[in-house]
C-alpha cells in the first residue's frame, strides 16, 4: 500500500445492501465486495421478503464468511424503508452503499478510503452495462455536486456513495420525504460542502429490465428526442412543469430548512426553493436572475462556452420543470 493508504487503513467500513428478488446477480456482487483491496469490517443485508433464492445464497455466504450479517424485515418496507432501516444498523463509522445486481471494482473501497479524508461523503464515476442488450449510455463527463443542482436531480447515485455514519442523523425520521434516501444523503452531503469526487470509475452499474431504476432516463438520455423537443415541449407545458416544480419544492423546502449548517450553498439552495414556490411575475423574474447568477451550479455538468451558458442559464426558469414530465396531466 502507498503512503496515504496506510494513513487511513484503521478506517472501518460497513458495506450496507437492501434487497428484493435479487437471487439472479447477487453472488457476484457479493464477490467483489468480499475481495476488496481495502478491508470490510461488515456486511449489513436486509431482505424485504424475497420470493426467489435470495435467502438461501445470502444464508450460504453468511455462513462462509462471519462479517456479513443478515436480517429480513416482517412485511415489505420498500426501497427506502428498507436502506432507512438497514444503514441503522451498520456499527463502523462509515458506510459504503451497495445494490445487489452491480459490480464493484475491486480496489472501489481503496480509493474512496483514500479520497475522504475529513469529508462527510466520497463518491465517483458509476459505469452502465448489460449482459441482457437492455439500452446503456455511458455519461464520463465530471458530475456538478452543488447542493442546488442536487435539489432538482440527485448527482450522487447511492451505490457510489462512501458516507461518514453521522449523516444519517440529519435525515427525517421514517418516510417524511418520498423522496429516495440517497438523494437525502447527497443532499445533506452537499449542503455541508463536504463532498470528494473520485475520479475513477467505481462501480459496473447493471442496468437490465428488472431494476427498480429502468425505466428512468439517466444522463444523455433525458435530451432523448433531440433539443428542440426539449425546448419546446419545456415552454409549450411551462404551466404544467412549474406545478410539478412547485409540488417538488414545497417538500423540498422543509427539509432544507430544517438542516442546521450555516453554508453558502445551503442559504442559496433556500432562497431558490423559496423562489420556486413562488407565483407570479416578479417571481418568475427573480428566478431567472438567481439562475444566471447561479449558472455554474444548475446544470449536470460545468458548460464551458459562455454565451451558451448566459442562454442556458435563463432558459432554466422553463427548462428546470423538464425533469419532472411524467407528472404532466
Amino acid at each position: 500500500m502507498n503512503k496515504d493508504t496506510s494513513d487511513i487503513s484503521t478506517l472501518r467500513i460497513s458495506v450496507v445492501m437492501a434487497t428484493y428478488n435479487g437471487a439472479r446477480y447477487l453472488a457476484e456482487q457479493l464477490d467483489t465486495i468480499l475481495h476488496q483491496t481495502y478491508p470490510v469490517f461488515e456486511i449489513i443485508v436486509q431482505d424485504d421478503g424475497s420470493t426467489d433464492k435470495t435467502m438461501e445464497i445470502l444464508k450460504d455466504y453468511a455462513r462462509r464468511y462471519p462479517i456479513i450479517k443478515v436480517y429480513t424485515n416482517e412485511g415489505q418496507h420498500g426501497i427506502n424503508g428498507n436502506f432507512f432501516s438497514a444503514m441503522r444498523r451498520a456499527t463502523a463509522d462509515y458506510i459504503a452503499i451497495s445494490d445487489q445486481d452491480d459490480l464493484w471494482e475491486l480496489n472501489k473501497l481503496e480509493l474512496q478510503a483514500n479520497a475522504i479524508r475529513q469529508v462527510m461523503m466520497c463518491t465517483g464515476f458509476s459505469i452502465p452495462f448489460s449482459s441482457e442488450g437492455f439500452p446503456v449510455q455511458a455519461d464520463t463527463r465530471r458530475p456538478n455536486l452543488h447542493l442546488i443542482r442536487n435539489t432538482y436531480l440527485s448527482q450522487i447515485p447511492g451505490h457510489t456513495m462512501l458516507f461518514r455514519r453521522e449523516l444519517l442523523q440529519y435525515l427525517p425520521e421514517g418516510e417524511k420525504l418520498r423522496f429516495y434516501y440517497d438523494w437525502q444523503l447527497a443532499c445533506v452531503a452537499t449542503a455541508m460542502e463536504s463532498v470528494v469526487f473520485v475520479d475513477r470509475k467505481l462501480v459496473n452499474f447493471r442496468r437490465h429490465q428488472d431494476a427498480n431504476t429502468a425505466m428512468m432516463p439517466t444522463g444523455h438520455q433525458l435530451l432523448s428526442g433531440g433539443a428542440g423537443k426539449y425546448v419546446w415541449l419545456s415552454i409549450r407545458h411551462h404551466c404544467a412543469l412549474q406545478r410539478a416544480v412547485r409540488q417538488r419544492f414545497t417538500d423540498v423546502l422543509p427539509f432544507l430548512e430544517g438542516l442546521p449548517f450555516n453554508t453558502r450553498s445551503l442559504s442559496e439552495a433556500i432562497k431558490m426553493g423559496r423562489l420556486q414556490v413562488k407565483r407570479g411575475p416578479l417571481a418568475f423574474m427573480g428566478r431567472i436572475w438567481f439562475f444566471l447568477r447561479h449558472q455554474h451550479h444548475i446544470f449536470h455538468t460545468e458548460e464551458h462556452r459562455p454565451l451558451v451558458r448566459w442562454v442556458r442559464a435563463a432558459f432554466f426558469v422553463f427548462s428546470c420543470g423538464y425533469y419532472y414530465r411524467n407528472q404532466i396531466k
